[in-house]
């Protein structure tokens, strides 16, 4: 699942690596982490799904369902770096800490940049908490709202 979506995009979305569900359905963002992303993208960004190009940072489903490996992931990087540099996001979501981490190459504490814009390159790049944590924890949902409206005000 190598991305979906609009390719003159201002907003990318990038997750970690491919979910069961989706390889499984072969779509993007399903199930209940899926319907909170259309959600937070419609209901709060005020924009279309249509309008929005997503990725992984992890292009294809690990073996065994295991973990992604660092050999798994260089083999994705330059691919990855390149549709940011094709699509030209004015904006960069990544999902969770993992998405932030190899895209950025920072090991800084999620908590401590999560929700911040940092510029990446020459985008706007701000980490938020993945669909799937707040499933499990919904507590989060209203930092992560704030969140968003600091995505809003950058599109």
């Amino acid at each position: 699942m190598v991305g979906y979506g609009n390719e003159n995009a201002k907003l990318m979305v990038i997750d970690y690596n491919v979910s069961i569900n989706e390889d499984s359905q072969n779509a993007y963002y399903v199930g209940n982490s899926g319907e909170i992303l259309k959600n937070m993208i419609e209901n709060v960004l005020k924009l279309s799904i249509d309008d929005v190009f997503f990725t992984h940072v992890i292009k294809c489903k690990t073996l065994n369902s295991n973990p992604p490996s660092s050999s798994e992931f260089n083999s994705c990087k330059s691919y990855l770096f390149t549709q940011i540099e094709l699509i030209k996001p004015k904006v960069i979501i990544t999902l969770g800490k993992d998405a932030y981490a190899k895209v950025t190459s920072d090991n800084e504490s999620f908590e401590n940049v999560r929700g911040h814009v940092i510029e990446f390159k020459n985008y706007k790049l701000i980490p938020i908490f993945h669909p799937q944590h707040l499933l499990r924890n919904p507590e989060l949902k209203k930092i992560t709202l704030n969140d968003l409206k600091t995505i809003k005000s950058c599109l």
